[in-house]
């Protein structure tokens, strides 16, 4: 009787984790050469970039960041609107499957605001997906746009 019901528990706990396997992610989104611009002296408020690949068959969104030396970060694009250039808050940002989406200067960025000053390397971001997985990256301090 013992070995029947230790059989069927190994049994169950196999279902259950190739259940469990079966619904994560296949692959998550990579993120790479991040970096966050130096922001102007007596400012609170800077911009950050990063390019991020979704090697997956499914469309994934950027929903959040956060870093534990910013108060607030926004994910940003920019528009033409009858000459002027604007900046807009997104939401959410679509990564396509099988695509990269490059965050640079003069598109689409992260507008970085409440700033703990003064910075110090790594910066620490953590970036989270529609899909509840969230990444942990470490950003480099610029000078300059290069």
């Amino acid at each position: 009787m013992k070995n029947a019901v230790r059989i069927i528990l190994i049994s169950l706990f196999t279902v259950i984790s190739v259940c469990s396997l079966a619904q994560a992610p296949a692959s998550a989104v990579v993120a790479n050469d991040a970096w966050v611009k130096a922001p102007i002296p007596g400012r609170y408020m800077t911009a950050g970039f990063v390019t991020l690949q979704n090697p997956s068959q499914q469309d994934r969104q950027l929903v959040s960041v956060s870093a534990p030396w910013a108060g607030l970060i926004e994910i940003h694009t920019h528009l033409h609107e009858d000459g002027v250039m604007k900046m807009r808050q997104l939401m959410q940002l679509p990564i396509p499957a099988g695509e990269t989406v490059t965050l640079s200067p003069g598109g689409l960025h992260l507008m970085i605001f409440k700033l703990n000053l003064p910075l110090a390397e790594p910066l620490p971001l953590t970036l989270c997906f529609d899909d509840g997985t969230c990444t942990n990256i470490d950003a480099n301090l610029r000078q300059k746009d290069f």
